[in-house]
């Protein structure tokens, strides 16, 4: 759909390549919190457990790790941060669903930076929001965080250093076609990604050893839910920018790595002949296969890319638990300096 048969996205351009098991602790088919607990803890999961053993036992998750030996985190969504991928780098709770308890732990976590939308998730019910606990988080964080709500206040990075950054960029998950009006407020995955590699590269300037980004194209997933081509394709070509930025910026700098991979697959996206008994021409169509009109997460292995140093090691067949010890493995962890947030 971008060009040609021959057509190539960010994401083939890396050096290298392997497949990588998702299925979860309890399930051959998994969802999305115990997928990406596994890439945060390195631990199998149940459905829908978020930083937590199959016994409900808490586990220490990368960010958590990392900021013990001076490195800062983002976590970068286009659903809202509180959805079951950015949560499980920052949260500990046995639902997904539970986001009342989800934003109110990663208001309190190390994170230095989270971007996406969710503002409903972080006020009460009866001041418009989706709290059912009464509690008003952006009011308690005002000492603690800057709070962004416009894509040009990205912007304006050199005054948050002292701080950490939440920025909800709307009320729910972005470029919601309810809400279109609120479209040009709201940034690419692309532009948050430019905006936290600036700010972590700001505060290493003031001490922090490395940085840590995860920037999920959460939409990808919900196209395939909904059998929407046209949704993927847009969802895609958002991802798509980002990861190119990535790709870019890490070349220049020679000592990042970067992975493209997936929590899941879902919908079961098909390529066939236009034409069921004839396959010898180039026209095609694109179909779901999991359900007529609505898709569900299959058990197919995914892609995972890597380029940068300790790449090597994403090769071949992995588990979904592999990734966080290969990542691990790329790391510098040998001086627990402490967290540089506050320094």
């Amino acid at each position: 759909m971008k060009g040609s048969l021959n057509e190539r996205i960010s994401m083939d351009k890396f050096p290298y390549s392997g497949i990588v098991l998702t299925h979860s602790y309890n399930a051959a088919v998994t969802d999305s919190a115990s997928s990406a607990t596994a890439y945060s803890t390195g631990f199998k999961t149940n459905n829908g457990a978020l930083g937590l053993d199959q016994n409900l036992n808490e586990l220490e998750n990368l960010t958590e790790t990392i900021d013990k030996f001076g490195f800062v985190s983002s976590l970068i969504s286009t659903s809202e941060v509180t959805h079951a991928t950015p949560a499980a780098f920052a949260a500990h709770v046995d639902l997904r669903w539970k986001t009342d308890i989800i934003s109110s732990q990663m208001i309190d976590s190390r994170v230095a930076t989270i971007l996406g939308g969710g503002r409903y998730f972080f006020t009460p019910e009866e001041q418009g929001g989706k709290r059912e606990d009464g509690r008003n988080l952006l009011d308690e964080i005002k000492e603690s965080h800057i709070v962004l709500t416009e894509k040009n206040q990205l912007s304006e990075i050199s005054s948050s250093l002292d701080k950490q950054v939440l920025g909800l960029f709307a009320d729910e998950h972005l470029r919601d076609e309810d809400k279109k009006d609120n479209h040009d407020l709201e940034p690419s995955l692309a532009e948050m990604l430019q905006y936290s590699i600036t700010r972590s590269d700001l505060l290493m300037n003031q001490g922090c050893e490395g940085f840590f980004i995860m920037a999920e194209g959460s939409q990808v997933d919900w196209a395939g839910h909904v059998n929407d081509f046209d949704y993927l394709i847009r969802e895609m070509e958002d991802f798509d920018e980002a990861v190119d930025l990535a790709l870019e910026i890490a070349k220049e700098r020679q000592d990042t790595l970067v992975l493209v991979t997936s929590d899941h697959e879902v919908g079961g996206l098909l390529i066939e002949p236009a034409n069921p008994i004839d396959n010898s021409l180039d026209d095609v169509k694109f179909s779901f296969n999991t359900a007529v009109g609505s898709g569900t997460h299959t058990g197919v292995p995914v892609p995972v890319y890597a380029y940068g140093p300790g790449s090597e090691n994403f090769t071949g067949t992995l588990d979904n638990t592999d990734i966080y010890y290969a990542m691990l493995a790329a790391l510098d962890l040998d001086d627990k300096k402490g967290s540089c947030l506050g320094r």
